[in-house]
C-alpha cells in the first residue's frame, strides 16, 4: 500500500506541482490551512510524511511542526518544510523544531520526489527497528508480543511461552537494561491502575519468569532492599 503524505500548502499552483511530482507513488491529502491540517492530524493516525509550507493563512508551519511532534503517532514521522523563506534563521528554526528536511521553493519535482522517497525509506527502517529488541540471547517481537531465545545461525529461534503480563514485565525490565526498579515502580508500570495488586506479586511473577527463561534466568537480578533489574552481565549469584 502506498505511503500517505499530508501536504499543507495554501498556494494552488504549488499544490499542483507537488501533486504532479508525488501522486503517482503516494496517497496525498492536501489542505490549505493550519486548522484543517490539525483536524486531519488529530483524526488520521497513519500519515507517513508531512510537507509543510511556513506561511499559512491562519498560522505558520513552524507551530504546526511543533504540534505534529507532540502527537505520539508522529514523534518520528518525517517532516519536510517546503517554503520560499530561504533565510538561514528559518532553516535553523525548522530543524530545531524537529524537521527532517528544508527545501526552498521553487523546487525541482524530481528532487522533491527523491527527497520524499529517501525520508520515507529511512523512517520505515527505523520504525522496524523500534518494533523489536534484542538483549543478550533474547529477541523481543513487539508486534506479536513474543519473546524468543536466539539459537545458532540457521536454526529457528525458540519461542518462550509467556503470559501477556509476563511479557510486559520482562520487556519493561529489558528495555531499561541495568536500571534498578523498586517493586512499586514495576507495579505502577506493568500493572497500572490495578491498585489491589500487592507489591509481592512482583516477586511471584519474577520467579515464574526466571523459571521460564531457564538458562537465561540470571538476566533478572534481585537488588537487595530495592527491587529488580535486567542485566546481561556474566552470571553471578543473586
Amino acid at each position: 500500500m502506498n505511503s500517505k503524505i499530508l501536504i499543507v500548502e495554501d498556494d494552488a499552483s504549488q499544490q499542483l506541482i507537488i501533486s504532479k511530482a508525488l501522486s503517482a507513488n503516494y496517497q496525498l491529502s492536501l489542505v490549505e490551512s493550519f486548522a484543517k491540517a490539525m483536524e486531519l492530524i488529530e483524526t488520521v493516525k497513519n500519515f507517513d510524511l508531512f510537507i509543510l509550507d511556513i506561511m499559512l493563512p491562519d498560522g505558520d508551519g513552524f507551530e504546526l511542526c511543533a504540534q505534529i511532534r507532540m502527537q505520539e503517532p508522529f514523534e518520528h514521522t518525517p517532516v519536510i518544510f517546503l517554503s520560499s523563506k530561504d533565510e538561514v534563521k528559518s532553516k535553523v528554526l525548522g530543524f530545531s523544531l524537529g524537521a527532517d528536511d528544508y527545501i526552498v521553493k521553487p523546487c525541482d519535482p524530481m528532487e522533491l520526489r527523491a527527497r520524499v522517497e529517501s525520508k520515507i525509506k529511512k523512517n520505515q527502517v527505523k520504525s522496524k527497528s523500534l518494533r523489536s529488541l534484542t538483549e543478550g540471547n533474547l529477541f523481543f517481537d513487539l508486534d506479536r508480543q513474543n519473546v524468543y531465545e536466539k539459537t545458532p545461525a540457521g536454526a529457528e529461534n525458540e519461542k518462550i511461552d509467556l503470559t501477556p503480563l509476563e511479557f510486559k514485565l520482562l520487556y519493561y525490565l529489558a528495555k531499561n537494561k541495568d536500571i534498578v526498579f523498586s517493586r512499586n515502580q514495576i507495579l505502577e508500570e506493568v500493572w497500572g491502575d490495578q491498585t489491589h495488586v500487592l507489591d509481592r506479586r512482583v516477586d511471584t511473577d519474577v520467579a515464574s519468569l526466571r523459571k521460564k527463561l531457564g538458562a537465561h534466568s540470571h538476566y533478572i537480578k534481585s537488588v537487595h532492599g530495592v527491587g529488580y533489574k535486567f542485566t546481561t552481565d556474566a552470571k553471578r549469584k543473586n
